[in-house]
């Protein structure tokens, strides 16, 4: 096989099993288990075509940075992906000094279907309002979106959720 044919192909597979990895990773955090063991299923078959090529040119550094650049290209790849994708739900913090905190931002966010919490504090430099929302990742910039318009210098941390389900014994 043309040497410059086996690194593109070599690459081109590089590049979706690492893809196929990342999102893999993701949907087993998110506990997908199933669905991110098919993935794996689908990438490791990928990984053994592709090294079987490498191994049978191993001397070749055109090869080696086909399988290179293949893998660094998936991680980029399977990051981009995974945030178009989005799944999961981040919790969103907005921090207002209680002088410049408006009552709007809750009503607003609510108004727009987010669920919100609001938490009286002691900051640094005296009483704080924060905010809580958790919202959907593909909904984040919605939520970022309100929170400029109606208080652009409100302090605001974001967060991924790990939800957890507290399951009782009752008798």
């Amino acid at each position: 096989m043309n040497v410059f044919i086996a690194a593109i192909s070599i690459f081109l597979l590089r590049l979706i099993d690492q893809t196929l990895g990342t999102l893999r990773h993701l949907f087993v955090v998110k506990g997908k288990p199933f669905f991110g063991a098919f993935l794996g299923f689908i990438e490791s078959a990928i990984w053994v075509l592709a090294i079987s090529q490498v191994i049978q040119d191993l001397n070749d550094p055109i090869v080696i940075t086909g399988y290179a650049l293949g893998f660094a290209s998936g991680t980029i790849v399977g990051s981009y992906v995974e945030s178009t994708i989005a799944i999961g739900d981040v919790v969103v913090r907005i921090f207002t000094p209680k002088n410049k905190s408006k009552p709007e931002m809750a009503k607003m966010l609510r108004d727009k279907g987010f669920g919100v919490t609001e938490i009286n504090g002691e900051g640094m430099e005296g009483e704080v309002t924060i905010t809580w929302c958790v919202t959907p990742r593909k909904k984040l910039k919605e939520v970022l979106k309100i929170v400029s318009e109606v208080n652009p210098d409100a302090y605001v941390t974001t967060e991924p959720t790990n939800p957890t389900k507290l399951t009782l014994n009752r008798k």
